[in-house]
């Protein structure tokens, strides 16, 4: 359904919300006052709820209140306070006075808090007509070369590093969708919500709920072949804005996310947490702030998601094609697009017999080369093509320079019956002795998974401009090479630029690399090599005169390459001396 088949209705709806409700403050409100709330809990059908009010919570947060109540009517007598009534308005003498927005879970009892509709006002009244285009402050403060680290070693960095070890209060948010497999599930270890795998479904009655408080709206991070949305209701509408849940989504500030109408299938009993089973229906506007007191949105705008296709061919009998769209944060598309890759190849390569995966493609960004990627995983394992392409992501969302522009991300996955992967069983060399500017011949066996053994040979230029003495021979993989940083100087970055120029350069684990190594004064104080500081200050501790025996950095002087096209593993180590 297009956004502009339903604009008639959003001038009907600025005309009929321009006057937002009569409130009724916390300080006005005491215990055994009662009221009613409006929230769906079948089809699109707007239904009340009474409740009591047992309290009024001070500091539930800093600064912040909730009103808990006991609420009756409609299923809660059976189900409790359900996920998916978060940010049911509440009235009281026709006045509202906040959204629903939490519950307890293995309540015997429908109890839950409401939080104070001028909190949400105070947080959510400067919605953005247009998304942001600079990168949010919530983007975390991570060192460049601490991300790119991660990314260049196929490892993505978990929540709590990204947004430090802070008391992460566990929401009772459910994120709707395919139920995720385990590899997905780890994806989102440390996420500060409760995530609870909750199907969407399709087809049948579908009767979309009014764009007014108490009607039911949809969230979508991912859509497509995969869905993954979280479900609320409507708190308040003024114009064409809206505000939902009463509590956060992520927390994540400025967001950019499609906003649905949604349908209630049935409501789901649960000793733990019962929920609505809901369903998006049509797209209304695009969410645009998510704080703690609720999100906001506006209606008839609309969001930029992130197109993504997987390609996956199965043993060359049958190819795939698979289409996303995800949402485009600094934050959580890395998490998306990873989880996109571990449930498809989850789903379509277990039990057929496969053994290797690889995947090529590539990150598309405005204004700068796409960013090529290419992995091989030798033990089907799907969370570390997840994770890779999850780190690279990573690296590019996170950077402190500038927002990128996500174009697409476009990848193929082969599935191969055979066990691609070679070890790096030793090296050698035809003399122990180089001189400046000649090449030297390097012979390394490579042993396959079956044991069986060949040997193959680089030839790696010794440089005119290496110094005299003592060098260290490095063969192996772009993984291991990485994990034992042979140039131990700065990465330095300062653009968008340099990330994507470095992330091009990685060393990949598909190939085998020679590097000749030799050492070369570094930072250092009093004897260690100080790690993370900028090339400005390390210029100002290099020589730090209390030492003369500081670290001496590692610099690569030569290197060649070996492609082998299936996952190599291992690292060889040699002496040799420069004349």
């Amino acid at each position: 359904m297009k956004l502009a088949a339903i604009a008639p209705l959003f001038l009907l709806l600025t005309s009929l919300f321009a006057q937002g409700p009569a409130t009724l403050g916390v300080s006005e409100i005491r215990a055994g006052m009662k009221g009613y709330g409006k929230t769906v809990f079948q089809g699109g059908k707007i239904e009340r709820f009474e409740f009591e009010v047992l309290g009024v919570q001070k500091n539930a947060a800093p600064g912040r209140s909730r009103i808990m109540v006991r609420a009756s009517g409609g299923p809660l007598a059976d189900t409790g306070i359900l996920a998916g009534m978060s940010g049911s308005p509440c009235y009281i003498d026709g006045k509202l006075i906040g959204a629903l927005s939490t519950g307890i879970p293995f309540e015997k009892e429908p109890i839950g808090g409401i939080t104070p509709i001028a909190e949400m006002l105070d947080q959510l009244r400067d919605i953005p007509e247009i998304a942001p285009s600079r990168t949010p402050l919530i983007l975390p403060k991570l060192e460049p070369p601490k991300v790119l680290k991660a990314a260049l070693l196929g490892d993505m960095l978990d929540f709590r590093t990204l947004m430090g070890d802070s008391d992460l209060q566990m929401l009772p948010m459910s994120l709707a969708g395919s139920a995720l497999g385990t590899e997905a599930q780890r994806l989102w270890s440390g996420w500060p919500v409760t995530f609870t795998a909750v199907p969407t479904l399709s087809g049948g009655r579908e009767e979309a709920s009014p764009l007014e408080p108490g009607g039911m709206a949809a969230i979508t991070l991912m859509q497509g072949d995969l869905d993954l949305a979280a479900s609320g209701t409507i708190t308040y509408v003024s114009g064409k804005r809206i505000l939902l849940l009463g509590h956060q989504l992520f927390n994540l500030g400025s967001v950019d996310l499609p906003l649905w109408s949604a349908t209630v299938a049935t409501t789901v009993s649960s000793y733990q947490n019962s929920f609505k089973l809901a369903m998006p229906v049509a797209p209304i506007g695009a969410l645009r702030l998510d704080r703690s007191s609720g999100v906001a949105g506006i209606l008839g705008a609309e969001a930029h998601m992130v197109p993504m296709r997987i390609g996956l061919n199965l043993g060359g009998k049958r190819t795939l094609n698979f289409r996303f769209e995800i949402m485009d944060h600094p934050v959580a598309t890395a998490a998306l697009a990873a989880t996109a890759v571990a449930q498809t190849l989850d789903a379509h390569t277990r039990g057929l017999g496969l053994q290797s995966l690889s995947m090529q493609g590539n990150i598309k960004l405005a204004g700068h080369p796409a960013i090529v990627i290419e992995n091989v995983i030798a033990d089907l394992n799907p969370g570390r093509l997840a994770q890779y392409i999850g780190a690279m992501l990573q690296a590019i969302c996170l950077n402190p320079f500038e927002k990128p522009l996500i174009e697409g991300i476009s990848l193929t996955i082969k599935a191969e019956e055979r066990l691609d992967l070679t070890a790096i069983a030793g090296i050698r060399l035809l003399k122990a002795r180089a001189k400046r500017g000649e090449v030297l011949p390097v012979l390394v066996t490579l042993q396959n998974i079956q044991g069986v053994r060949e040997t193959a040979t680089f030839n790696i230029q010794v440089p005119s401009s290496a110094n005299k003495g003592k060098a260290m021979l490095m063969v192996g993989d772009g993984y291991s090479l990485t994990a034992a940083d042979p140039d131990e100087r700065m990465v330095e970055t300062a653009s968008l630029g340099d990330v994507v120029r470095i992330l091009n350069g990685a060393l990949r684990n598909n190939h085998a690399y020679a590097l000749l190594v030799q050492a070369q004064p570094g930072a250092g104080l009093r004897g260690s090599r100080i790690e993370g500081i900028p090339p400005s200050v390390a210029s100002l501790v290099s020589g730090d005169g209390a030492s003369s025996d500081n670290r001496l950095q590692r610099r690569i002087i030569g290197r060649a390459l070996l492609p082998l096209e299936r996952e190599v593993r291992g690292l060889s180590q040699l002496e040799v001396e420069i004349e």
